[in-house]
């Protein structure tokens, strides 16, 4: 289990920075950052790594979520009924029409279906959802998963965040 969560610490930090270095550059400054001693990577773990990551990075549909105007490492912290809340949600992408909150999971293998998803990441998004909506009530938040291993977004439907939200009975 170490082994695993450090593998997905070492996947959000590359995707926290790496978006804002000129694309031909990122391998370069991934691989020596990913071969340090400190982080545990044997050295035929380190390509595929990288492989995971620049799949995500150079994914088309993914432009909007690692371009201008997207944040990483947003930290969001509100009131929710009487609950005081303190998240940090790994994308944000604010923009006139909608907001979208991406959080990365490096689970393997994903599910492949929505029905799938842990209760606990649908319960944290839609906790991520409410707050933002209280600070954009004019533009509809969407709330995404995304799967690092199958490079894949999962955007959960409305109807699904909402029996998770907080104050919610149904969940």
């Amino acid at each position: 289990d170490q082994v695993r969560f450090g593998r997905g610490n070492l996947v959000h930090t590359l995707l926290e920075w790496l978006p804002d270095v000129p694309a031909p550059e990122r391998r370069e400054r991934a691989l020596p950052w990913l071969s340090r001693p400190g982080h545990g990577l044997d050295s035929a773990a380190v390509e595929p790594l990288w492989q995971e990551v620049e799949a995500v990075l150079e994914n088309a549909a993914f432009t909007d979520i690692f371009g201008p105007g997207s944040r990483a490492e947003v930290s969001l912290t509100g009131v929710i009924g009487d609950q005081v809340i303190s998240a940090q949600v790994d994308r944000l992408l604010v923009n006139d029409d909608r907001i979208l909150v991406v959080d990365y999971k490096t689970n393997r293998p994903p599910p492949d279906q929505v029905t799938g998803v842990d209760p606990a990441y649908v319960r944290q998004l839609a906790l991520y959802r409410a707050l933002l909506a209280a600070l954009w009530p004019d533009r509809p938040v969407r709330a995404a998963l995304l799967w690092t291993d199958r490079c894949q977004m999962m955007e959960l439907p409305s109807d699904m965040l909402d029996r998770y939200a907080p104050g919610a009975t149904s969940n």
